[in-house]
C-alpha cells in the first residue's frame, strides 16, 4: 500500500499493510511561504509519516484581527473579511504549495481551529483578557452563540475551498470542553453547535474526512474531557490520552471510530532512548491492533525534537 491507500483503509476501519503514523509540530516564524510548505513536505518524506498535517502557527489569530469587543452585544454585529482575510489567504496558498511539491505523496489536512477557539483570540489580540471573555460567555451567551456561528459560517467557507483544491479533509482542533471552562450543559449549548457546524462543511463532500483532535489548554493547565465528543462527525480522533481518564481502548468504544495516538508526546518520545521508543510503539500497536489505529502522539511534539526520535517510531510501525 502507498501513504494514502494505507490512510483510506484506516478511515474505513480495514487493516492497512501496516499501522500508519502521524507527528507535527509548529514551524518557525520567520520562514517564508515556500520554505514552511516544504518544511510539511521533508518531515513527511524523511520521518516516514503517512499524512501531512498543515500547521496554523498563527492559531488562527488574524481571523478576526482588528475587531475588538468590550460588551457581549459587540458580538452580533462583527464583521469578518471572508476570502480578503490574509489568515485565509496564508493557509490557502500554504496548502497549494505543499499539494504541488513532489516527496509529500500523502493525504494533506489543514489544521482548522474552533470558532470558540478563535473567538477566545479575539480579545488576547486585542489587549483583553481570556477572563473577559469568560465572563462574557456567562454574562450573555446568545449574543457570544451568535458571534461565534458568524465565526463558524466562515469558517465553513474556507474548509470547502481547502477541499476544492485537493486537501483530503481538516485537521480540527476542538477545545474549550475542560471543566474548568463550563459544565457538560453549558458547553453543550454553547460551545457544540459551532463545532459541529464547521465539522458539517467536510461531510458535504464525498471522500473526506475529519480528523478531530481533543485539545486541552495546556497554557492555562486545562484538561479536556474527551467523552464530551462523543457522537461528532469525526473520522479518526485523538486526545491527551495520557492526561485524561480515557484510554485508547475506551476511545475506541466511545467514539466507535478509528483512532490516532498512543505515544505521549511529553514523555517516552522526548525523554525514551531510541530502542525504548521502539518498544513503545509496538507494544501500543499491539494492544491497539492494525485495524482502525494509527500511531502518534497525544498533541505536537515539540519543534526542537530530533528526527530520528519520530522516525523510530515510523519504523517500529513498519515492523509490527
Amino acid at each position: 500500500m502507498n501513504k494514502v491507500e494505507r490512510m483510506k483503509a484506516v478511515f474505513e476501519n480495514r487493516e492497512p499493510d501496516h499501522v500508519p503514523v502521524g507527528f507535527w509540530f509548529h514551524y518557525p516564524k520567520d520562514l517564508s511561504l515556500d520554505e514552511r510548505a516544504q518544511a510539511h513536505v521533508d518531515l513527511c518524506r524523511e520521518v516516514g509519516t503517512d499524512i501531512i498535517k498543515v500547521m496554523d502557527d498563527n492559531f488562527g489569530q488574524f481571523v478576526t484581527q482588528g475587531i475588538t469587543i468590550t460588551k457581549p452585544s459587540d458580538w452580533r454585529n462583527i464583521r469578518l473579511p471572508g476570502k480578503d482575510c490574509s489568515h485565509y489567504q496564508h493557509m490557502t496558498e500554504l496548502v497549494k504549495r505543499i499539494l504541488e511539491k513532489p516527496g509529500g505523496d500523502a493525504m494533506v489536512f489543514p489544521t482548522m481551529w474552533s470558532p470558540f477557539k478563535i473567538a477566545s483570540f479575539t480579545y488576547l489580540c486585542a489587549g483583553s483578557t481570556d477572563q473577559q471573555f469568560m465572563e462574557h460567555c456567562k454574562e450573555d451567551p446568545e449574543s457570544i452563540k451568535e458571534g461565534v456561528k458568524i465565526l463558524g459560517e466562515t469558517l465553513r467557507e474556507w474548509i470547502r475551498d481547502y477541499l476544492e483544491i485537493g486537501s483530503s479533509g481538516i485537521y480540527y482542533s476542538g477545545q474549550f470542553s475542560e471543566p474548568q471552562r463550563f459544565d457538560e450543559e453549558t458547553w453543550s449549548q454553547l460551545v457544540k453547535p459551532s463545532d459541529l457546524m464547521v465539522l458539517g462543511a467536510t461531510k458535504e463532500m464525498t471522500g473526506k474526512y475529519n480528523i478531530v483532535h481533543i485539545c486541552g489548554e495546556v497554557e492555562f493547565g486545562f484538561q479536556s474531557s474527551p467523552r464530551r465528543y462523543t457522537g461528532y462527525p469525526g473520522d479518526l480522533f485523538n486526545w491527551d490520552v495520557h492526561r485524561t481518564d480515557l484510554s485508547l481502548e475506551e476511545g475506541r468504544e466511545v467514539f466507535k471510530t478509528p483512532i490516532l495516538g498512543g505515544l505521549d508526546n511529553h514523555g517516552v518520545l522526548l525523554e525514551g532512548s531510541l530502542e525504548e521508543i521502539r518498544e513503545e510503539s509496538k507494544r501500543v500497536i499491539g494492544a491497539m491492533g492494525k485495524k482502525g489505529f494509527m500511531l502518534g502522539a497525544d498533541c505536537t511534539v515539540p519543534a526542537t525534537i530530533d528526527w530520528a526520535r519520530l522516525k523510530a517510531a515510523a519504523e517500529a510501525a513498519a515492523e509490527a
